[in-house]
């Protein structure tokens, strides 16, 4: 094995694209190239100065320690068990596969074969969720009580075979899951067929996170991009902005009881949002650098919590398709 890692991106499509750009600047990775079975996604990717392959088996033809799997999501499945088979580290974006059934494979053989794997949830990695991160750890929050988020646009041309809450959706998802360290529970999912005919483009999730009430709204139908999170807590507010990579905080208020009902309520005061110091940086690049370290020999996150955040977007999926189904019938 060479001093520098070699990876390669698998898969060069708008995502493929933007982790080929960032491996090929990072230290220590030695750009091992592309995978793509098309001949103009190939061209593109030389036009760059990139190595291209027609396929993973030509890939391993050569020395490789990781790979980026950004293929259709119907492709995770099998290009995964290939690398993996293989001996080779890999980095999924999301969500991990198509079923809980695939994902459940992925993770047993990586582990039996003793390899790294990731899941691609680059919102983990944004600066402002980090800094909201620190707060809760600290307990600057105090108990969270309350979490809401939404991750509301237009429909990207790219994506064609999962619905809004698969492609999406799941990053939410799995940051509250993430953020709070608890499994969900679905309670309920409401949504539709706005502008499609043929999946989901908006839906509510209602769940529970280890207590904490939790709701997620996505969709494909609002006219501006709109990616953030709330957290309320005993001890203070959070508010997380996604796109801007801002986080501000509003501490709680300490009571006092007083024999007067009108002296209490002088003390619900509106509190001020303070801006916390986030230092910007590209959140796929932070991800990447982490992927790295993972060929280093540190330690992986958990991938069962992004198979948890995959199980409850199949579910709501099904819960909606059940209530559209439902509805049709009545």
């Amino acid at each position: 094995m060479s001093a520098k890692l070699a990876i390669a991106v698998v898969g060069f499509g708008a995502i493929g694209r933007q982790h080929a750009r960032n491996l090929a600047n990072i230290e220590g990775v030695d750009f091992a190239g592309v995978v793509d079975p098309l001949p103009e996604a190939r061209t593109s990717a030389e036009s760059r100065g990139y190595r291209t392959f027609l396929s993973v088996e030509d890939l391993l033809k050569n020395p490789l320690d990781g790979a980026v799997v950004s293929v259709p999501t119907a492709l995770h499945y099998p290009i995964s068990l290939q690398l993996i088979d293989a001996g080779i580290g890999v980095l999924i974006e999301k969500p991990i596969a198509q079923t809980i059934e695939q994902g459940t494979q992925i993770i047993a053989r990586s582990r039996s074969r003793g390899l790294p794997l990731m899941v691609g949830y680059v919102e983990r990695f944004n600066p402002a969720v980090i800094a909201a991160q620190g707060l809760i750890r600290d307990g600057l929050v105090g108990t969270p009580l309350q979490v809401t988020t939404r991750r509301v646009g237009t429909w990207p041309a790219r994506v064609r075979d999962a619905n809004v809450i698969v492609d999406i959706g799941v990053h939410d998802i799995d940051l509250i899951s993430f953020l709070l360290q608890t499994n969900l529970t679905l309670l309920d999912a409401q949504g539709g067929m706005a502008v499609f005919n043929d999946r989901i483009d908006y839906a509510s999730l209602t769940m529970d996170a280890g207590g904490v009430a939790a709701n997620a709204l996505v969709n494909w139908v609002t006219p501006v991009k709109i990616r953030d999170m709330t957290i309320t807590g005993l001890a203070g507010f959070l508010q997380v902005d996604y796109l801007r990579q801002q986080t501000h905080f509003a501490p709680g208020r300490d009571f006092v009881v007083t024999e007067s009902y009108e002296d209490f309520i002088t003390q619900y005061e509106e509190g001020v949002l303070l801006e916390c110091p986030v230092v910007r940086r590209e959140p796929l690049r932070l991800e990447l650098e982490k992927f790295v370290s993972l060929l280093h020999g540190a330690e992986c996150p958990d991938p069962e919590i992004a198979l948890g955040s995959l199980r409850i977007a199949l579910e709501a999926t099904e819960m909606i398709e059940s209530k559209l189904r439902l509805g049709a019938t009545t």
